[in-house]
């Protein structure tokens, strides 16, 4: 493994050798439980039984030390980094990946410190925002994004609030078709990580660099011709991804008669 000098050189090596079959065992439970979708049902359990681990302290030096902190081990931190789509952070989907996380908190669960599939790459703030927390209820469950699929039905829409100059309002608006379990831990992910103010932020940005194309547009073929073209640019973002800020952006954009009558001439 990429930390056997490290472990070999302060002594860890044979401690962590009695663990590995329960290590593996263990991760193989964890990706049975993520397919099924009882992960937190696992963790639960888990917690219980690690909380208190006599090596607790030893995996996560081997973590912070050896994985974090020697040229062997950060190879496979960064290989993991490198697993998000577009070096985007799969929480937020707005900042680049710069560290990785834990998803069952490594304080809590230490025989999980090591396990790739519980190593998530993600962005600083999202990182800061999640710290070490783990939460009992499952309607707060943390997403996990190697296991929770949100699907291909929009759930991130927005609005155009015209009396504000234009400002982008984000919300999280759940299928009801969707299990309530399910919905609320969207919510839950989509006030955690404090998405709508990110969000409107990233807007306002993204407004400045179409105001021009936009107005060009409505001149030459007036509110019809700018609204088909939104909802073309829109259809285009929700292709990749139909629960981007961009989509939602821009499919308000085409509903909002303000700004299709020249209300992005004041932004």
């Amino acid at each position: 493994m990429a930390c056997s000098t490290w472990l070999k050189n302060y002594g860890y090596a044979g401690r962590v050798n009695e663990h590995l079959l329960g290590l593996v065992e263990l991760e193989h439970r964890y990706r049975q439980a993520g397919n099924l979708g009882i992960l937190h049902s696992l963790l639960l359990v888990e917690r219980i039984e690690q909380t208190n681990h006599r090596d607790r302290a030893m995996f996560e030096e081997t973590y912070g030390q050896a994985m974090v902190g020697r040229a062997a081990g950060r190879t496979l931190y960064d290989a993991l980094k490198a697993l998000a789509a577009d070096t985007r952070c799969p929480l937020c989907g707005v900042q680049a990946v710069a560290q990785v996380d834990h998803h069952a908190p490594k304080d809590k669960f230490p025989l999980l410190a090591l396990t790739p599939l519980n190593l998530v790459a993600v962005c600083g703030t999202c990182n800061q925002a999640k710290s070490n927390t783990f939460d009992l209820e499952p309607a707060r469950e943390a997403i996990h994004p190697y296991f929770d699929d949100l699907g291909a039905d929009r759930w991130l829409f927005a609005h155009i609030d015209s009396a504000a100059g234009g400002v982008a309002v984000f919300q999280a608006k759940p299928p009801g078709t969707w299990p309530h379990i399910k919905a609320a831990r969207l919510q839950r992910h989509f006030t955690k990580y404090h998405l709508a103010d990110r969000y409107r932020a990233e807007a306002g940005h993204a407004l400045s660099i179409r105001k021009r194309k936009d107005t060009r547009t409505l001149e030459e073929s007036g509110p019809g011709g700018l609204r088909d073209q939104l909802l073309a640019d829109a259809d285009e973002y929700a292709d990749y991804d139909p629960n981007s800020w961009q989509a939602a952006l821009v499919f308000a954009l085409a509903d909002s008669s303000w700004y299709l009558n020249g209300g992005m001439r004041g932004i």
